[in-house]
């Protein structure tokens, strides 16, 4: 059994009726913000069985405990290395 950590978030269904599936990997999830703006907040990391009825949420990489990193690599890819 994997293990939910604070760098993951759980989203979808609880009864697990509309999951991510293999090669969804990497893909993002997003949510509308109140004034009408996306924003990511995860990005797809795994889940129980692709279209599962029974086995939970899919379980996504927690985006807001990675944003320092992301910002240290967007400078770096776009300042240093052009």
């Amino acid at each position: 059994m994997k293990t939910i950590t604070s760098r993951m978030l759980c989203a979808g269904y609880e009864s697990g009726t509309v999951d991510s599936c293999m090669g969804d990997s990497g893909g993002p999830l997003v949510c509308q913000e109140p004034d009408g703006r996306w924003s990511l907040y995860g990005l797809t990391s795994w889940g129980s069985v692709c279209f599962s009825k029974v086995l939970g949420p899919g379980v996504y990489s927690n985006v807001t405990h990675f944003v320092e990193w992301i910002e240290r690599q967007i400078y770096l890819h776009t300042f240093l290395l052009t």
